[in-house]
């Protein structure tokens, strides 16, 4: 994760194929340094973000920092 620091700050994304990111808000809800995060796509995406998959399927991020089938 070039050029990634502790204070990054984390978002709560939606994430589409292919590779499409949106934010759920327009603020951020906390930093890579103090709150639990999931990687996808080399990026920090926050508890909460979900990664839709082709086939309808959802994968969510929880307070583990690890994906999870919902």
């Amino acid at each position: 994760m070039k050029n990634h620091t502790k204070d990054d700050k984390t978002s709560v994304n939606i994430i589409t194929s292919p590779n499409e990111i949106k934010a759920v808000s327009d603020k951020p809800v906390g930093t890579a340094s103090k709150d639990p995060f999931c990687v996808y796509g080399h990026k920090r995406h926050a508890v909460g973000s979900k990664i839709i998959n082709e086939d309808g399927s959802e994968t969510v991020c929880n307070k583990e920092g690890s994906w999870q089938n919902s």
